[in-house]
């Protein structure tokens, strides 16, 4: 059983309207009786702010940081099924790189993200007013850590943003900063943060359970400086992102040591100062690897581990979201999303037909299917088998019970059978099980709803920073160090050591690694490989009729998302990303 730690006293109010930074709890405390004690602090303060996460990155419906993060990678599609999760072309444009600012999934995200900033200004304007209380500087720093991550999603999604630290500003009034500005305000929020937070590893039940503290700032900076040569790059021409244009027209999607050597050139000009000492970017990956190995991280021996009902039990991850259905209740719908109607029956659940994952990410995975297209087995076989339901293995949570289709035919995922959109004529059967699906949480069979799983939602792991410091070793040329830590994260998955590295193992290995956990987007565009085509998507796919053509970008520019029409509309101080 989840210790439960949170006091919900102070449910925060969400946006009331689309441009709105201004946040307000539903009640204003303005009695200093309500900030007199560190419990009373974070019942009015934070509460609120933790328990507005969950919907907004990941995990509830399709309007999160999770769905648009995925689906415009290369390793998940909602395919257009004859008619069915067509939606006029909005998730085929996605993933064929039209990114439509009108389109409400960006302004959702967007506004999504700015009311969490918001939130969090909100609490920190309360708390600089209480100037001799001994509690609030602690909270305070906690606050600014957490809108610094808020920021970071930004950040990674937008480009260039309105940088906004009060909560009595509106939208109509604020201006853009540039990416770089951005990137060196969320370093310096998070490092003056770091000496008031706990030590505590925040995914184990106790006083820190589920909240900012010092190993997930260590990781939070880790991505930051991973990331820094994108993060750090001022778009002010269409062209500027031209370092992350992949050479592979091949389909394959490879990442190229060319390209590779211009980013680790501009990681290495990236100075980040941590803990009193300056670093370049590679530098600071692998310092804040360390730091987090020497807060007692490791790689749990079992994957499945990290995303079982009790996963609160975990070393590995990091920051999680708490998740209990009875205190927390966090709607996790990704995967009734992805499941057969018959799947989530017999499941005694929901199913959708929806989400699945790529030809590509299967074929990396090292899928095998015989000439029906029907599952033979997957080299990668542990991490296939925790993050995807392929073949009828979705009987091992149903007792043996099958799922049979419409047709009449047994529902078996076909894992390399998946298209953008399946003609007229489609084979019914093929159309609908086509696809490997999500299959990332242990199935909670004793959940109430199937909508309100106990299992806490996963955002970083200790996975992603050995992988990181892998690449990171990797790009200063030091890598049979690199190769080492690689190695470890293949052993753990079952697979034959690698006696080199080059940056594509290391690509292939975290598309493996971190399926369904809304980094792919990101690691694409660092390794140049998110401009390329897949096995999946190409120029001349084919595609619905209400769907725009694969944008085969050879400028760079597609690797920010526009800025949503209905934030330009509000506020002509704010200029589109170029390319848009």
């Amino acid at each position: 059983m989840k210790k439960i730690i949170y006091t919900l006293m102070a449910v925060a109010a969400m946006m009331a309207t689309s441009c709105s930074l201004d946040e307000h709890p539903l009640s204003s405390f303005t009695d200093e009786d309500a900030y007199s004690n560190a419990t009373l602090i974070y019942a009015n303060c934070l509460a609120g702010v933790y328990t507005s996460i969950s919907n907004k990155i990941y995990g509830s419906g399709l309007a999160s940081v999770e769905t648009l993060q995925d689906i415009a990678s290369d390793a998940v599609l909602i395919p257009g099924r004859q008619g069915d999760w067509v939606d006029g072309g909005k998730w085929q444009n996605i993933f064929l790189h039209n990114f439509d600012p009108s389109v409400d999934l960006y302004a959702t995200v967007w506004n999504n993200m700015y009311s969490l900033v918001g939130l969090c200004n909100n609490s920190i304007d309360i708390l600089d007013k209480q100037e001799n209380n001994a509690y609030a500087k602690t909270y305070i720093s906690e606050l600014r850590a957490m809108r610094a991550i808020f920021y970071t999603y930004l950040l990674d999604m937008y480009g260039e943003i309105p940088l906004v630290t009060k909560s009595n500003v509106s939208m109509a009034e604020v201006s853009q900063s540039h990416r770089s500005q951005v990137f060196t305000f969320i370093v310096d929020e998070l490092t003056q943060s770091l000496p008031d937070l706990s030590d505590d590893q925040s995914q184990l039940s106790g006083e820190y359970y589920g909240r900012i503290t010092k190993p997930v700032v260590y990781m939070a900076l880790l991505r930051l400086a991973l990331n820094s040569p994108v993060y750090t790059i001022d778009n002010t021409s269409k062209t500027a992102y031209k370092a992350f244009v992949g050479p592979d027209m091949t389909g394959k999607a490879t990442a190229s040591e060319v390209n590779g050597a211009e980013v680790t050139a501009l990681g290495n000009n990236v100075k980040m100062t941590v803990d009193g000492t300056e670093r370049n970017a590679w530098e600071t990956v692998i310092y804040c690897a360390e730091k987090l190995e020497g807060y007692g991280y490791v790689l749990e021996p079992d994957y499945a581990t990290n995303f079982k009902v009790s996963n609160e039990v975990s070393k590995e991850n990091i920051f999680i979201i708490p998740n209990d259905e009875s205190s927390y209740r966090i709607m996790m719908s990704t995967a009734l999303f992805s499941w057969h109607y018959a799947h989530g029956t017999v499941q005694k659940s929901f199913g959708a037909n929806g989400t699945c994952a790529t030809n590509h990410q299967m074929i990396a995975l090292g899928c095998k299917v015989d000439s029906k297209g029907e599952y033979i087995s997957c080299t990668d076989s542990i991490r296939a088998k925790n993050n995807f339901y392929i073949g009828t293995d979705y009987t091992e949570y149903t007792g043996g019970a099958l799922a049979y289709d419409t047709d009449g035919s047994v529902v078996s995922y076909k894992p390399l059978s998946v298209m953008v959109d399946f003609p007229s004529g489609s084979d019914a059967g093929l159309l609908r099980q086509a696809g490997a699906r999500y299959k990332k949480y242990e199935f909670d069979s004793q959940a109430a709803s199937p909508f309100y799983p106990n299992n806490d939602i996963v955002l970083w792991r200790y996975a992603d920073a050995v992988l990181s410091k892998a690449e990171a070793l990797y790009r200063l040329g030091r890598k049979d160090e690199a190769l080492v830590c690689l190695n470890q994260v293949r052993s753990r998955a079952g697979l034959e050591e690698k006696t080199s590295i080059t940056l594509e193992d290391i690509n292939v290995e975290r598309l493996c690694e971190f399926s369904w956990e809304a980094i792919r987007r990101t690691d694409e565009v660092r390794l140049a490989t998110f401009t390329e085509p897949t096995e999946d998507r190409y120029v001349g796919v084919w595609k619905n009729a209400s769907a725009n053509e694969y944008r085969n970008d050879t400028e760079g520019y597609t690797c920010v998302f526009p800025i949503p029409t209905d934030v330009l509309s509000l506020n002509p101080l704010l200029t589109q990303n170029p390319g848009y």
